[in-house]
């Protein structure tokens, strides 16, 4: 049985914070738990955005986490903020529009140290984010956008 186990890492929330024709601005919440009795730190953990489509999966954004101190047995909520400028981002706002909701997905490898070792994780882990969500977002944007 290994002394150091995996942090647990999963995606809490896709937050949409604006919509224009050419960009979509949204932040990825990402929750690290760590099951250790000591603390861990999560060097890195780039990751790529992926939505479902009819024609399999697309890449809509990337991040990274940055370095993150996990205390011992505890949990952190990360939010990641990013911007999606691209072709497959007009598809994916179209199929969520058809379909009324579409799963986000974040894939990549965390690095972890702990003591004198460290590790990759692999983290794959999906959210579905819902047309009303979207709306909500961009009914926040006009209404701050009208009291300015």
């Amino acid at each position: 049985m290994p002394i150091l186990r995996d942090p647990s890492i999963t995606i809490e929330d896709v937050k949409i914070r604006g919509v224009t024709l050419s960009s979509l601005e949204f932040d990825v919440a990402i929750r690290v738990q760590n099951p250790n009795i000591v603390g861990v730190t999560l060097r890195e953990f780039p990751f790529l955005v992926l939505v479902q489509g009819g024609d399999g999966e697309r890449e809509i954004a990337n991040g990274n986490t940055g370095n993150v101190r996990i205390r011992s047995r505890d949990t952190t909520l990360l939010t990641v903020p990013l911007t999606s400028r691209n072709a497959e981002l007009i598809k994916a706002l179209a199929a969520l529009v058809a379909k009324g909701g579409i799963e986000v997905t974040i894939r990549g490898s965390a690095v972890v140290e702990a003591v004198i070792t460290g590790w990759s994780v692999p983290v794959e882990n999906s959210i579905t984010v819902t047309l009303d969500q979207v709306k909500e977002a961009l009914d926040g944007s006009c209404g701050e956008n009208q009291s300015r």
